[in-house]
């Protein structure tokens, strides 16, 4: 409760998962100095509320359903009926397949459904440098665009532990990636 949920500066934003204009907003609203307290935290746990609808996405990230009742089981053995999404791309353009963070065949390769085309928002190109991690990515740490940057490689798994030498640019670099 003494950390925010989310930052923002002149020249760069940072969230744990999910950077989404409209849950920011609302948050800033209903946050005291974009933290928590302990009434506030009792009630972003009440499932099918806007409050904790955007406190989950800001912290785990956007997810849709796969269509026609699909399915897939997650590295633990779950059975998935939802995947996490790329929030920063285009839902429009993207099939269930490429708009997945985590990269997986058995993904459908059918565009998105319209619903779920309509309520997903994206971060944009235009927008400031954002910095997130959660994803539990692998392989060498790289951009996904010059104004996302996660820098969670499953360094608790044995990955990368993984920074951005970030001096205020706009446009971010691979070159500026770091990590061991």
């Amino acid at each position: 409760m003494r950390l925010p949920l989310f930052l923002e500066t002149d020249s760069f934003r940072a969230v744990h998962a999910c950077w989404d204009l409209d849950n920011i907003d609302y948050l800033r609203q209903k946050l005291v100095d974009d933290r928590l307290t302990p009434e506030l935290l009792r009630q972003s746990v009440q499932k099918g509320t806007r409050f904790n609808d955007a406190i989950d996405q800001t912290l785990k990230g956007k997810e849709v359903t796969m269509p026609h009742g699909q399915h897939f089981y997650d590295k633990d053995g779950h059975k998935r009926t939802q995947i996490r999404i790329k929030w920063w791309e285009n839902p429009a353009h993207m099939t269930y397949r490429t708009l997945s963070i985590i990269p997986m065949d058995e993904l459908p390769s059918e565009p998105l459904s319209k619903n779920d085309q309509q309520q997903n928002s994206y971060y944009s190109t235009d927008e400031p440098p954002v910095f997130f991690g959660h994803y539990w990515l692998r392989g060498e740490p790289a951009l996904y665009r010059d104004n996302i940057c996660c820098l969670y490689y499953s360094v608790a798994k044995k990955g990368k532990l993984v920074a951005y030498r970030f001096h205020s640019e706009k446009k971010l670099q691979n070159e500026k990636l770091a990590y061991i």
